[in-house]
């Protein structure tokens, strides 16, 4: 009788017990999804979509991507300054055999700026000749990391509001966050630009760019889940309504710079009087 009043009891309190919450899933971290990215799974994508705050996350892949990028071309240019022949002696020695010219001398007691502008543009020569001749610099360097820092992030942007409004247009129901999120991780095929790392190595731009336009497909397929015409031309429909506002805004500057043309002018000035 206490055996079974006691088994009794321990099954009441079994069944009086709430059920211990499963543990919630842990969310993939940015290089596992960037990985799987760069093999043109869906996967990332869509834990992307249906996590928490999905355009903080893309901005958080964005910039780890950008990060990955910016590192490699400091340390590529960081091994080719260190590998690369020596280029300062020779430019100190024909910097002073010129300043040593009686011509040098004359310019200088003609125009008493004359030595440190023409000691800046040497420099400046110097450094235009290193870049001509694939030296690695600081100077394009630096202009190359923020180039990559604001050209990925406008497109990015960009890319996602015209994107966002065609796919809305033909009737996604996905939030403006999750196209910005998913499309973030589309640009994974910029990893491949790690390679420079090795001094003169350098990533295809036109492999890149095929890459990038699988993985945007693959990013707006899966967040607004479109048929395969529609996503195509939710792809393709940005690039060309900028295209075609760079040549509306090239026609309309060379139009402006001839009109200030004085000749130009005059003959458009004859050509409105003759016409009223």
């Amino acid at each position: 009788m206490s055996y079974t009043s006691g088994e009794t009891l321990a099954d009441i309190d079994s069944l009086s017990r709430e059920p211990e919450p499963a543990q919630k899933e842990r969310a993939p971290g940015v290089l596992s999804l960037l990985g799987r990215t760069l093999l043109l799974g869906s996967e990332p994508y869509t834990a992307v979509r249906d996590g928490e705050k999905p355009a903080r996350r893309g901005f958080v892949i964005l910039l780890v991507i950008i990060g990955l990028v910016v590192l490699a071309q400091w340390i590529g240019y960081w091994l080719g300054a260190l590998t690369a022949p020596r280029l300062g002696s020779l430019q100190s020695l024909l910097y002073n055999a010129v300043i040593g010219l009686p011509w040098y001398t004359e310019q200088v007691q003609l125009n008493p700026t004359f030595a440190t502008q023409f000691q800046q543009g040497y420099l400046v020569a110097w450094e235009g000749l290193r870049a001509l001749l694939g030296y690695p610099t600081v100077t394009a360097t630096g202009v190359t990391v923020i180039l990559v820092i604001l050209a990925t992030l406008l497109n990015w942007f960009v890319f996602a509001v015209l994107a966002h409004w065609l796919a809305r247009w033909y009737g996604s129901s996905a939030r403006f966050e999750q196209t910005l999120g998913v499309l973030a991780l589309a640009y994974a095929p910029l990893l491949l630009r790690t390679v420079e790392i090795v001094p003169g190595a350098v990533a295809p731009t036109m492999l890149i760019f095929l890459l990038m336009l699988a993985t945007k497909h693959q990013a707006l397929k899966t967040v607004h889940g479109l048929g395969a015409v529609a996503t195509l031309s939710v792809l393709l429909a940005p690039y060309l309504i900028v295209l075609v506002v760079l040549a509306v805004a090239l026609l309309n500057g060379g139009a402006y710079g001839l009109a200030q043309n004085p000749t130009i002018n005059q003959a458009l000035q004859v050509q409105q009087f003759l016409s009223q």
